[in-house]
């Protein structure tokens, strides 16, 4: 006698082996964790070193550089927004600090209007043959 066809097998799903696969992960991780502190620490303490070491050449170099007057920035404002039915649309152009002075307008020539279709005969076909 043969075997029905039961389908496709589906794994079965336990919640006692999930937990304890995710505990015994866990526990690795803790003991990777542990082990890269005794393993690697010494990393963390040549960074400290190196750190320092580059700062102290910074303050070395800085010092026998000559020294440059920065430009005390000027900060921008964007207020007072005018009241418009648009809302705040079109205005920002309007306040010197926010001119686009290095940009010019995008169109370089003006668009020449085609001439309409309607009103040129000879736009469709050929022009009538006269005898």
């Amino acid at each position: 006698m043969a075997k029905k066809d039961r389908g496709p097998l589906v794994p079965k799903f336990d919640p006692n082996t999930e937990a304890f696969q995710s505990r015994a992960q866990w526990k690795k991780v803790d003991i990777c964790r542990k082990l890269w502190f005794e393993r690697w620490s010494w990393l963390l303490d040549e960074r400290k070193q190196a750190l320092a070491e580059a700062q102290a050449v910074k303050a070395e170099v800085a010092a026998a550089l000559p020294q440059m007057q920065a430009k005390a920035e000027t900060t921008k404002t964007l207020k007072p927004v005018p009241v418009t039915t648009t809302g705040s649309i079109g205005w920002l152009a309007s306040k010197p600090d926010c001119k686009l002075e290095i940009y010019t307008s995008w169109i370089a020539k003006i668009p020449v209007r085609l001439p309409d279709a309607w009103d040129n005969k000879e736009y469709v076909g050929k022009p009538e043959q006269q005898n």
